[in-house]
């Protein structure tokens, strides 16, 4: 029988590496396959919830551990984990969702650019700042 809750700790949060991508293709190739063949699945579970982007991370995972912070992670979500997305958690434990494909055609997420533009995004503080005053 299936578990309703995640495992506890912070073992969950894990780095989004090439090695992730490669996982994901794979995870896509199976389907994709299973479907050609007439394999009837499962229906696949539905986005949770309390993991959408823009919400706080729920307190049954915990504090992700600080190195983790504002860096790519592999999605938490099983719903998202045969499409390429990764996610980022900001210190406030804010989860933002992002395309795991090449960004204009060559940037991909391992690029020092898109990564510079993920923290850009992620820490608008200065910017919410300047546009108060307004």
């Amino acid at each position: 029988m299936a578990t309703l809750l995640p495992p506890r700790g912070t073992y969950e949060f894990r780095p989004f590496t090439r090695e992730s991508l490669a996982e994901i293709e794979r995870l896509k190739a199976e389907s994709k396959k299973a479907a050609e063949v007439g394999h009837e699945e499962e229906e696949p579970p539905a986005p949770n919830a309390d993991l959408e982007a823009g919400k706080s991370l729920p307190m049954i995972y915990g504090d992700p551990p600080r190195e983790l912070l504002n860096t790519p992670l592999e999605d938490l979500d099983p719903f998202y984990q045969a499409q390429e997305t990764f996610i980022v958690i900001s210190r406030g434990n804010t989860i933002f969702r992002f395309n795991a494909e090449p960004a204009c055609y060559i940037l991909s997420p391992f690029s020092l650019v898109r990564r510079g533009s993920i923290k850009i995004l992620i820490h608008s503080y200065p910017f919410n700042y300047c546009c108060a005053s307004i």
